[in-house]
């Protein structure tokens, strides 16, 4: 045991676990915590001034299936706003009653008074975005086109159509201090986890965005990086004897079979082969009331919940044993609620 305790740990591992020890600048991390917390109260806003222009509100008691189907909302829409009235209950808003009847709190504010208490908040949050090296992007995802949700959530198709908006889901992939501590941390482990592998020329398949710092560094240590789009059948897009010593990739569980997809690319890599998972593992209320959100449950209906455990649990049932995930639950940047996940597939262990 004494043995096992005292030998050194690996290289890409000290490698990783000193990234992540290098912590964004402090006045920027408080500007995330505080975009963060601000989001917090402004969800709820959101959710119920979408609920009053839909008017889900204009009876006094409602069951939300059947005023959907009055308001002629789309069936796939269900989950969401049943996240929407519970979330509301929660913050005091709504009232839950007997046979799912729903009503408005005696604390709910007017119409004009929740419209003026959203450009408040809203001025509040573009005043926190200077963790990010350009909020506009995330400013025009969360605040432009609030009315146009409204029309999606009648008709879907038009959501579908449209391209796609930048979630919150997303945070890593914006330039800013999660996008840097991220690729930071992959940059240090990945070089020296291909090191490890029996390939003279190592092969590597990308999965979804990659952050620019990323990118650059699977080109430098890589013969070949292969990009796949998540939306085609992989077997359309690799030879079916081509083998690769390890996978990027990114926002598995908005994928919308996130299990298919982890069983498609098994046949493309080779035993041992790395995965490095960019998640976004927190659930934040104002995941689900923006348009990018609108559009997820249109093209999917239903999303896997994000979570850590849940990650571990597809990767594991997939064939991969989870070797490390950053930051961990004490590190400063855990707040964050975004993880870097790596394992190794070993297909053995397949369930």
């Amino acid at each position: 045991m004494n043995s096992q305790i005292n030998q050194p740990q690996p290289a890409w591992l000290r490698a990783g676990s000193n990234a992540a020890g290098q912590l964004p600048d402090d006045r920027r991390r408080a500007a995330l915590a505080a975009f963060l917390a601000e989001s917090e109260s402004l969800a709820p806003l959101l959710m119920l001034h979408s609920l009053m222009r839909l008017e889900f509100c204009a009876e006094d008691r409602w069951q939300i299936a059947d005023r959907r189907q009055q308001l002629r909302i789309a069936p796939c829409f269900d989950e969401l706003l049943q996240r929407w009235h519970l979330h509301l209950l929660d913050e005091g808003l709504l009232d839950s009653h007997d046979d799912d009847i729903w009503t408005l709190s005696p604390c709910a504010p007017a119409e004009h008074q929740l419209e003026q208490r959203i450009d408040d908040a809203r001025h509040r949050l573009r005043q926190l975005m200077n963790w990010l090296d350009d909020a506009t992007p995330l400013a025009d995802a969360l605040f432009s086109r609030s009315q146009q949700m409204e029309d999606w959530l009648r008709a879907p198709s038009l959501a579908k159509d449209w391209r796609p908006d930048l979630n919150l889901h997303q945070l890593l992939h914006m330039p800013g201090i999660i996008s840097d501590y991220f690729a930071g941390i992959a940059v240090s482990v990945l070089p020296l986890l291909l090191d490890e592998s029996r390939s003279d020329v190592p092969s590597l398949l990308a999965l979804g965005y990659t952050p620019p710092r990323l990118q650059d560094c699977l080109t430098r240590v890589a013969a070949s990086v292969v990009p796949l789009d998540s939306e085609r059948s992989l077997a359309d897009q690799l030879p079916g004897d081509s083998l690769h010593d390890a996978v990027v990739l990114s926002d598995l569980l908005n994928q919308p079979s996130p299990d298919h997809l982890l069983a498609e690319l098994r046949p493309w890599l080779a035993p041992g082969a790395v995965l490095m998972l960019l998640q976004n593992t927190a659930e934040r209320p104002l995941h689900w009331v923006t348009p990018a959100a609108v559009q997820a449950h249109a093209r999917v209906g239903q999303l896997e919940a994000h979570c850590e455990h849940r990650c571990q649990q597809m990767l594991s049932q997939a064939g991969f044993a989870l070797l490390q995930s950053w930051p961990q639950a004490d590190s400063p940047m855990a707040f964050a609620g975004q993880r870097l996940f790596v394992a190794r597939y070993d297909p053995s262990s397949y369930r």
